[in-house]
């Protein structure tokens, strides 16, 4: 009965081991790190996009994630990062914003960025990609 058991012992142990090894190299990290390019900057903010995100609708609208960042006058350094989904329509030169899953076909009003240089400068740079 000792010896049974003992078998059976070192069986499962074997397997487990088997498991993990196999296994372990099948699966694969999903937690990339994201690739920021800044697009448009002032003073005190930044406005970045991570490229590989970008996608083109059947509209010929751009959505692409990007980071609003404030920035510390004194120092450079980053105050407060804000990541939302960016709608922009290229060829009238509007965008607007959403929490990062929105799906773009809620795009209802345009936003024109009249007097914000950032918006306006990010709007060129990511459509030029």
């Amino acid at each position: 009965m000792i010896l049974l058991r003992n078998y059976t012992h070192q069986v499962l142990l074997y397997c487990c081991i088997f498991f993990l090894i196999f296994f372990s190299f099948s699966f694969r990290i999903s937690a990339e790190e994201i690739e920021w390019v800044e697009v448009s900057k002032t003073n005190n903010e930044s406005l970045s996009i991570n490229p590989n995100s970008i996608k083109y609708n059947n509209q010929g609208f751009l959505s692409v994630i990007a980071k609003h960042s404030e920035i510390d006058q004194h120092d450079q350094t980053i105050i407060n990062d804000d990541p939302f989904l960016m709608a922009i329509d290229c060829e009238n030169r509007l965008f607007n914003k959403f929490p990062v899953n929105t799906d773009l076909k809620k795009v209802k009003n345009w936003d024109n960025p009249i007097n914000n240089k950032l918006i306006k400068k990010s709007i060129i740079n990511s459509c030029s990609y």
